[in-house]
């Protein structure tokens, strides 16, 4: 009812608009016709009944009401159209605020709203080029955020979740792109949440080293006060992964407390002993070579873990490969030839089960160091007469070196360990040989280097096999006739 009745008064003030344009139009267009005809007839001389004695003013009246009439529809027609190109025009400024892409106006140059249109079309031109910058902004904003190593988490100011990349939902365990949740019903660390919950009241950038419990990762977390407007902020929650580099800080700080111990060891034999031999016991010829063989042992344990030391530091330092073919045999049979006092000393028989045949293209200092240290392993860990086995084997991707011997075994419990630096098998026998932990370490150290593998398979009583795995592209392969070494 409201409404037709507020239709019925906006079509009432029309008609009264358009009853009072007829009125004046016919006026004016009355007096100029009055005016017309006096003049003609005055001009003329003509008698005045020409007009008004006659029904000829008749025909002026209707004359200027026909012509009233056509002027205030034309008049009508004319602003009725104007309206609609009005109203075109706010219906596109409309749905360019919207973010719509409506068409293009196209009006004729002569036109009166021309220039308007194409002023309003090329806002449209410039409003979608500064579209689709800020759509390339913020995909390559966002592509980087995702890419990120580093945990980004973006909170609004009403703490929720508006934006949060994959490396934050890895240090977190479970997915953190959650638009529009809270961040408080999602976080499972009160630490951090603590942080975040601080910058929140003081706006100010917050930071601390804290521990994930439920991954035990250790995580260097910045909570970064943002602000957009006077009224609005963000905040910004940065989550570095400190879990490997505590490792390798633990890793080091082991490494020189156990370097410091094991060359405290021998230092302090040999520092004791000397010190004994010096207050008067050289003079005794029981205590002297006793004490003068101790000082010896020491000090080459103290060598070869000086040896050992910096053979890790030279791997380290020197990853380049100096590949040269080998003839296998022959060059087991070079080694072997500096292990001639401790085989004759044992008696253990070496078997060289390579063939004659067999060249590879490998390190030779490194591969050297690693048959050197596994042959030496078999001869000091093996009972006299005890045996060892070389042999080699080629696969379709790679080439193998196994050392095997009957020797004492290592545990199962301990095999996984005894790669490890500065591992020492626990039985009575091992403990009496000596050795400084390195020599396996250092061994894996430079098969990782040559790109490869080695694995071990032990039981107590019965003997170790090591065996070393090389990839066989650009390494291993057998000599044809015309292959000279």
């Amino acid at each position: 009812m409201k409404q037709s009745g507020g239709l019925v008064i906006v079509l009432k003030v029309k008609l009264n608009k358009i009853i009072k344009n007829v009125v004046v139009d016919f006026a004016i267009i009355f007096t100029v016709l009055l005016i017309t005809f006096g003049l003609f007839i005055s001009l003329n001389n003509l008698p005045a009944s020409e007009l008004f004695g006659s029904k000829k003013w008749l025909l002026l009246v209707f004359s200027s009401l026909f012509f009233s009439l056509l002027d205030t529809s034309y008049r009508y027609w004319q602003q009725k159209k104007r309206q609609e190109k009005i109203l075109l025009l706010s219906e596109k400024l409309r749905a360019i605020i919207a973010g719509e892409k409506p068409q293009h106006l196209l009006l004729a140059p002569s036109d009166p709203y021309f220039e308007l249109a194409q002023s309003i079309n090329q806002v449209q031109s410039l409003q979608r080029d500064i579209f689709k910058h800020y759509l390339t902004q913020q995909r390559g904003y966002f592509s980087l955020i995702e890419y990120l190593t580093i945990g980004v988490m973006v909170l609004d100011q009403d703490q929720k979740i508006y934006l949060s990349n994959h490396a934050m939902s890895d240090l977190m365990g479970r997915e953190m792109n959650l638009k529009g949740h809270l961040y408080a019903d999602e976080l499972r660390n009160y630490d951090l949440s603590h942080l975040i919950e601080t910058t929140f009241q003081t706006k100010k950038d917050q930071h601390t080293e804290l521990k994930l419990e439920f991954n035990a990762k250790i995580v260097d977390a910045h909570s970064v006060f943002v602000p957009v407007s006077q009224h609005h902020f963000l905040v910004m929650v940065l989550l570095y992964d400190l879990t490997e580099l505590k490792e390798i800080e633990q890793m080091q700080l082991d490494f020189v407390s156990n370097v410091s111990h094991e060359l405290k060891t021998p230092i302090t034999a040999i520092t004791g002993f000397s010190e004994t031999l010096l207050n008067g016991a050289m003079n005794d010829q029981v205590a002297l070579p006793q004490f003068l063989k101790i000082i010896q042992q020491e000090s080459l344990k103290l060598t070869a873990l000086v040896e050992d030391i910096l053979s890790l530091a030279r791997i380290s330092t020197n990853t380049t490969l100096k590949l040269k073919k080998i003839r296998l045999q022959t060059y087991l049979a070079e080694v072997l030839q500096s292990f001639q006092p401790e085989i004759k000393k044992k008696e253990i028989q070496v078997h060289n089960k390579v063939p004659a045949d067999f060249i590879v293209d490998s390190d030779d200092h490194k591969l050297r160091h690693v048959i050197n240290n596994l042959l030496q392993n078999a001869i000091k860990y093996n009972d006299v007469g005890g045996e060892v086995w070389i042999s080699c084997q080629q696969t379709s991707q790679n080439w193998q070196l196994i050392v095997r011997d009957n020797g004492w075994g290592i545990p199962q419990d301990q095999q996984e360990r005894v790669f490890e630096r500065f591992f020492r098998i626990e039985n009575s026998r091992s403990r009496q040989t000596g050795g400084t932990g390195l020599g396996l370490a250092v061994v894996k150290e430079y098969v990782a280097a040559m790109k490869g593998k080695i694995k071990v398979t032990s039981q107590v009583g019965v003997g170790s096999e090591f065996t070393i795995i090389l990839p066989l592209v650009g390494f291993g392969k057998r000599e044809d006739s015309r292959e000279k070494v």
